[in-house]
């Protein structure tokens, strides 16, 4: 045995119950939730979904923070996010391979919706398309994605953005089997879209509205129809 490989089987072993991964999904929106709405979100009593909590912050797969008398619970980091998509994906996957599994879905949520801290669905592999087609955006090495100079300028006029060096990256929407755009360039243009109201979250659900004003500049500037 080769104790220099990573432990991926202790990790493997933190996800696989259906309970906990069904909190992990609730928390790949990208924000911070209390408890009480994970267990709800996994059908869990109040102590099974603080045993379960407890085991995945001891295995490094979430953080916490406390705020006054309550514990907000997030995703570890972007690299864990990652992990639960690409999980997802293929999960998804398999399904479409087995008509008979596959679920009803949600049409909302594979319209739009965030996949961690980017927008993901429909909106948000037409807009990483469309991107790319007007030369605003281009793939570089393996899953990096590079912001043109007439990118940059784009964002700054439709969004009010200033990207700086933000870095890119492909990340492959379960849902649409497609690449929407992920890392610091993804989270921004998410923040912009929700900043400047394209964009509104649905309470208590992971799915995005887009609102007419949304619609408008994805029609107009980029030919998108939703």
């Amino acid at each position: 045995m080769n104790d220099d490989l990573p432990d991926i089987s202790r990790l493997a072993g933190l996800l696989a119950d259906p309970g906990r991964s069904r909190m992990l999904l609730a928390l790949l929106e990208g924000r911070m939730l209390p408890a009480s709405d994970l267990a709800r979100a996994a059908n869990l009593s109040a102590q099974a979904a603080s045993n379960h909590l407890a085991r995945m912050l001891d295995g490094g797969v979430l953080r916490v923070e406390n705020r006054g008398r309550y514990r907000y619970y997030a995703l570890a980091n972007s690299q864990m996010a990652h992990v639960i998509e690409a999980l997802a994906c293929a999960a998804h996957g398999q399904d479409v391979l087995r008509p008979t599994l596959r679920p009803k879905g949600d049409a909302e949520l594979r319209l739009a919706r965030t996949c961690y801290r980017h927008l993901a669905g429909q909106l948000g592999t037409q807009l990483c398309e469309a991107m790319q087609a007007h030369g605003y955006l281009q793939r570089d090495t393996g899953s990096a994605m590079m912001l043109t100079v007439a990118g940059a300028d784009w964002l700054q006029q439709a969004l009010g953005m200033d990207s700086g060096q933000l870095a890119g990256k492909a990340c492959l929407d379960w849902s649409e089997r497609r690449d929407h755009l992920a890392g610091p360039l993804g989270e921004a243009i998410c923040h912009a879209f929700l900043a400047q109201g394209l964009v509104c979250r649905r309470p208590g659900r992971r799915s995005l509205q887009v609102t007419a004003a949304g619609l408008r500049l994805l029609q107009t500037q980029l030919g998108i129809q939703l």
